[in-house]
């Protein structure tokens, strides 16, 4: 009897599942590094460190803003050496930021901590594992992408969800160092399931058939113009819903729903965002990208014109779903629509240079709806102003001159 082993080899669509399912798991472990995952936080540091909400919040947008710049240079990182080898080093910078972050004991401490935090929690991780599934699926790639946003978003939400009943047992400092450890604990097994499985461009030859001819024969212009349409879409999406999402409870208060029942309208919203992503991945694949972009515009304007139509319960749920929808639509869209028009080769570079102006976007998109909800008399009538973006990004979708979509997975 031989005593080798036989090496299973995966067929395409166990191969498949393990992609995305390993890029799902890479989205959740920046739960630290995200909004909600922070939020619990909150009043700790505020106690803590004795500071306002409002100093807490110009600390937390200084550190977003800085973080801005990590997507650039990570990406073109992840493009020359691979996600399996740069994820360690993501992994571990945010464990750091947590730990930073739970011994902080001034204001100027914790804004480091939370560049940190937001450098390879909002930024590394998701951009690692969007690039890892764009680059690795071939074939429907727009249904796999939708795929990782569903369970990405979902995944998130369970940091926020944990850490609250952690905290009261073991203490808001041990948890936020407990997230760290398990985050680089995580993020190794799931380098060792990319080397295993062997999933870093695993379609040598399909991809230089695929995406071969989109780096060589587009003119360079069309392939620039693609990358700013998709960026310009995706930096819209994030500044309108970031600001919507924000100040939520403070805008549908001037409807007339009280803070708990705002509160609950964060449920419909991420259920609609898993059921739309899953629908748009899938769609992506099958129609020209170049309506993409303005469909998700006009889905975010509706959004944003439905508020003007609250006045109960009801239509702050039917808010809910269309706003969720909207942000949705283009977080499943983009990744496919750049690995359609640029290539494969590059998207970690191109992506991460997308995700510096999100950051930014997201950065401001409180601040600045803030200020035109006071210049304009109420966050309604802000709203309204708001719905230009969405409106000028669709137009200039459709008047660009942009790669033909003859790629299309």
């Amino acid at each position: 009897m031989s005593g080798s082993r036989r090496r299973v080899v995966a067929t395409p669509q166990q191969q498949r599942r393990s992609i995305i399912g390993t890029g799902a798991v890479l989205i959740a472990l920046s739960g630290p590094g995200q909004t909600a995952g922070f939020s619990v936080f909150v009043d700790p540091l505020t106690e803590n460190l004795d500071v306002s909400r409002g100093q807490l919040t110009l600390a937390y947008l200084l550190g977003t803003l800085a973080a801005s710049t990590t997507g650039t240079w990570l990406g073109r990182v992840i493009d020359r050496r691979g996600v399996a080898k740069v994820v360690p080093g993501v992994a571990l910078g945010l464990c750091l930021a947590t730990v930073l972050a739970a011994v902080s004991t001034h204001l100027v401490m914790l804004t480091v901590a939370i560049f940190g935090l937001r450098s390879f929690g909002q930024t590394g991780m998701p951009l690692a594992a969007s690039v890892f599934v764009a680059k690795n699926v071939a074939h429907r790639r727009g249904a796999a992408l939708g795929l990782l946003t569903a369970l990405g978003g979902s995944t998130i939400a369970l940091t926020p969800f944990i850490a609250a009943r952690v905290i009261p047992r073991i203490g808001w400092q041990a948890t936020w160092i407990l997230e760290g450890v398990v985050v680089v604990l995580m993020g190794l097994v799931m380098v060792g399931v990319i080397r295993r499985l062997r999933l870093e461009h695993p379609h040598a030859d399909e991809q230089e058939i695929v995406d071969g001819s989109v780096a060589k024969d587009e003119p360079r212009h069309l392939r620039r113009n693609g990358f700013l349409v998709v960026t310009f879409g995706y930096a819209t999406t994030g500044f309108v819903s970031t600001a919507l999402a924000f100040h939520q409870i403070a805008v549908l208060g001037e409807r007339g729903l009280s803070a708990a029942a705002a509160a609950t309208n964060f449920l419909p919203q991420s259920f609609a965002s898993a059921l739309v992503a899953l629908v748009v991945g899938r769609l992506v694949d099958r129609v020209p990208g170049r309506i993409v972009v303005p469909f998700s515009m006009l889905t975010l304007m509706v959004a944003v014109l439905s508020l003007t139509f609250v006045n109960s319960a009801v239509g702050a749920v039917g808010f809910g779903i269309a706003l969720g929808s909207a942000a949705a639509t283009m977080a499943a869209s983009e990744g496919a629509l750049l690995a359609r028009w640029i290539g494969r080769e590059t998207l970690g570079t191109w992506r991460g240079r997308m995700t510096s102006v999100m950051v930014i976007s997201t950065a401001v998109a409180p601040f600045v709806f803030s200020l035109l909800a006071d210049w304009a008399g109420s966050y309604t009538s802000a709203a309204r102003l708001v719905v230009v973006l969405p409106v000028v990004s669709g137009v200039v979708a459709i008047v660009t001159p942009l790669p033909c979509d003859r790629h299309r997975a």
